[in-house]
Parts: C-alpha cells; structure tokens; sequence
C-alpha cells in the first residue's frame, strides 16, 4: 500500500448546523469522560444550538463549522489528500493514525470522507445531506464548559459569541512539518508564536565577558547560549509528547523513538540561500524556536533543535564540531565501540536524511550528500577534526549493532556487484575474441565458394559450425550472468533507496 498522504487545498460543502434539533442521536458528554478523548470528533453544543465544531486530532484544536464558507476554510487548511489506492485499501477499516482525520481523495476530484475515530470507517462527505447525515449519526452533544476546555485554533473561522469562556490560542500560526521514517510519512502539526519568535529573533547572539576574565571555552558558552529555552516556549515538550504518542501507538523501541525524532529534524529544509549569502559561514545561527517557525535552518540550526529534541527524550547529546569542514552534528550517547574517534557520541547528520550513526563522506555547499558507497560509512577522517560542545550524559543508544549489520550487507551487495561487472567484462571480451573468430572464418568460407574452391569450404563447414555453436553456448551463458547481474542492481538500488529513504 501507498502510504503517502498529501495535504491539498479543495472546497467542499457543509451544511449549516445551527439549525439541527438536538435528539436521542446525540450522544451528551458526560464531565466524567476525558476531554483529552476528543480528537477527530464533530461536537455539538446542546446549549447553543447545536453549533458544530471539529477538534482537529493533529493539535487537538476545535475548528468552526458554522456555515459552508467556513468548512470550506477549515477543510483548505486541514484536509488530507490520500491516493485512490490507499482509499480503497481502507473499505473495511481505516488504520488508526487517520482517526479523525479529513480525507480528500485526490485522483477522483477531491471527494471528501471523515474518519470517524470510534468506528474507523470512511463516511462521504460530498453533498449538504450526506454531511447531514453525518452529522445526525457521529455528532457527540457537549455543554459550554466542556467545550471551553478544548482552545480553538487561531486559524478556525470565527464562532459566533458563546455564553462560556473560551479557551483561544492567539497570535499563533499553526506550522506543519513532514517527514519520513521508516519509508513512511509522517505530519506534525505545532502552534508557534509570532511574539515568542520575535523574541527569539531578537534576542543577542553573542557572548560577552570582560577582559582578563574570559571564558575558558569561548565556542562551549557561545553554544550554549541556543540551548536554553524560553519559560513560555513548550514547543520541545509538545514535539516530544506528538511524536511519543506516535511511537506508542506504533510500539517502537527506545531506539526507533530517537530514530523517528531525528528525522523529524532531518526532513526540515536546509536553508542553501543562508549558506551562500553567508559565505559559507552560519553568521546568524537560529534558536531552535527560530528553526522551526522559519522551518528552515543549516546545520548548527537544525543540531541545536536535535540536542534538545534528544535532552527531553533522556539521551545524553552533544554537538560535534568539524572546523575543518565547517559542519555541525549531533552527537547522541553509545556505546563507546562505536561512538566517534571513541568518544561515546555517535554521529546523527542533521542537514540530510541519513540513519542514525552513518557518516556522509561528502558535503555539498554543508549539506550531506548520500552515496552509493558504504566502506566509509562510520569513518570521520573526511571530515577532519572533531570537538565536542555542550556534552551532556543520559541513557545510551543501543541501535548501532543492527545499524552495522545494514551497512555490512550493503556494502557485501556492493562488492558482490563489482566482482560480478568484472566478471561479465572478462565474459564480454572473450565473446568479442569468439565473435571476431566466427566473422573471419565466414568471410573464409565466402571467398571459398565465390571463388569455386567448394571442397575447402565444406571442409570449413563443420569447423565453423562448430564455432559458432560454442558462440551460442557461451553467450547464454552470459545472458544468464548479464540477467543475475541487472537483478543484483535492482535489488541493491532499491536497498538504497530504502536505506536513505529516497
């Protein structure tokens, strides 16, 4: 199954539902049930005329659905586009991480369906009556109070007034990020301040001491400066409990949790027009909060948002400088076996894709860049000296045993495929040696039989028929090789591909 899912912008058609009477169909919340257990669900409020609203299960935000103009803007922003196949493959039960969710099939006009988290089924929301329908069955009734515990979104359309305090995000943009793991893909869905990053943006980027009494690592306090978190800024503890919840759900190890946070941080684009404009250098390195409302960053940027990321999950983290490069990385906790020039970090690029623990060998304007050649892949030395920065302790990374097995295999395929091209190159000369052989002789025998000399040619006839006969045997025989071999490629290519997410 396609497991792609794209965000597309279409219109569809809801109906007003001011104007539905409230009935046995409604379930009414009952204080005692978890508010928390809302996400996805269309709610009602059955002490204001059944207003509807949709607690987005990607923010746990509730969106208005008064009126059709604002479905349409709730449906533009949230929407989720899935391809005819994947949709298809959901008849009998959609997988539980759309729970809630909007779906919009895109190969078929955009036609829209809600998941609803309880039953996870499809319902078709194309028409006013079948979003009705919807409505009647899935709405759950729930009281002013209980709704003003669930904050509503700064990009939901605007409610009409309520006769209970409600709880509104503001001055908010919600930022949406997407990533892969495990070839799957992924979307976090964060609320960023536009006031918190201005304060971030504006806050001094330098060190200053007095003379004579200098710091006695000027780089260990300078990068220290972008690991300390604002007491409003939550926005590390909210990507850490999303995408924990999403390892639960999935029940991922230790391992696989920092893994799949990593790439979270790796999928976020490197800002090439920052490296250019600065000559190279990071002349205006980001806090991470920057990094993530600009969802963009090089890679100290994008190092200092992984060490914190790795800090909140309990790992030990460091940021491992290149100076020699001018490169940054993060550097996580393992075992000393396997850590850096045994430094008991091991590597984590964070400009590109690459799995935990391998080193890129080449870097394109600082960004890593992948490679079909893994002899080197735990291998420092081309990126010269390493110093380490803002070293802290915490559990350890146990994934590096299974992650060198990989590459073993990899780089086993590679060699496998290298002995086989020479040995298809020695088959490709002889077959020309053979070939060469076969056109003289034919020529041999034509000039015999176009000169009369029959008796020499049919003497030929059986050599030459023999010749080619041994021609024919051995270029099945290459044909074989030539076949295993390109099979060999596909196969390799596509482990390739998987291992650097491609």
């Amino acid at each position: 199954m396609n497991k792609r899912l794209l965000k597309i912008s279409l219109s569809l058609t809801f109906i007003a539902l001011g104007i539905l009477s409230l009935g046995a169909d409604f379930g009414l919340l009952n204080k005692a049930q978890a508010i928390t257990g809302l996400n996805g669900r269309i709610l009602l409020q059955v002490q204001d005329k059944g207003q509807a609203w949709y607690v987005n299960p990607v923010n746990s935000r509730r969106y208005y659905l008064g009126r059709p103009e604002d479905a349409f803007s709730v449906m533009r922003s949230l929407g989720l586009g899935v391809s005819s196949a994947d949709l298809n493959s959901f008849a009998g039960q959609v997988p539980a991480r759309l729970a809630g969710r909007i779906l919009l099939k895109v190969q078929d006009k955009g036609q829209a369906y809600y998941v609803d988290p309880i039953q996870l089924k499809l319902y078709y929301l194309g028409r006013p009556t079948d979003a009705f329908n919807v409505m009647r069955s899935r709405g759950l009734g729930i009281t002013n109070s209980d709704l003003a515990t669930i904050p509503i979104a700064s990009i939901s359309p605007a409610p009409p007034s309520v006769s209970a305090p409600v709880a509104i995000v503001t001055n908010s943009d919600i930022k949406y990020y997407k990533f892969q793991y495990q070839t799957n893909n992924y979307e976090l869905a964060l609320p960023l301040s536009n006031t918190l990053y201005s304060s971030y943006k504006n806050t001094p980027k330098v060190v200053t001491y007095e003379v004579g009494n200098e710091p006695a690592n000027l780089r260990e306090v300078f990068y220290g400066l972008f690991l300390k978190v604002k007491t409003t800024d939550t926005s590390i503890n909210d990507i850490v409990a999303k995408l924990r919840k999403v390892a639960q759900d999935n029940n991922w190890s230790d391992d696989q949790t920092i893994e799949f946070v990593l790439s979270f941080v790796q999928y976020i684009p490197y800002d090439q027009a920052k490296v250019t404009s600065g000559g190279g250098a990071n002349s205006n390195p980001y806090f991470p909060y920057e990094t993530l409302y600009l969802d963009k960053g090089v890679c100290s940027d994008k190092t200092f948002l992984a060490v914190l990321l790795m800090r909140k999950l309990g790992y030990g983290a460091a940021v491992l400088d290149f100076p020699e490069r001018n490169h940054t990385a993060l550097g996580i906790s393992c075992p000393a076996q396997y850590s850096v020039n045994n430094s008991g970090y091991c590597y984590g690029e964070t400009t590109n894709y690459f799995p935990l623990g391998v080193i890129p060998q080449s870097l394109s304007n600082g960004q890593a860049q992948t490679a079909d050649e893994f002899s080197n892949s735990f291998n420092s030395s081309t990126l010269g000296k390493m110093e380490v920065y803002q070293a802290t302790t915490g559990k350890i990374y146990q994934g590096m045993p299974s992650l060198r097995a990989r590459v073993d295999a990899l780089r086993a395929a590679k060699i496998d495929l290298t002995s086989r091209q020479a040995e298809i190159d020695i088959s490709t000369a002889a077959l020309a040696t053979k070939e060469a052989a076969v056109n003289t002789m034919k020529t041999q025998m034509e000039t015999y039989y176009n000169n009369g000399q029959i008796k020499d040619y049919n003497n030929l006839v059986p050599v030459y028929n023999n010749l080619v006969n041994q021609y024919n045997a051995d270029l099945a025989v290459y044909q074989v090789k030539v076949n295993e071999y390109n099979a060999k490629v596909i196969e390799f290519n596509t482990a390739v591909r998987v291992f650097y997410q491609q």
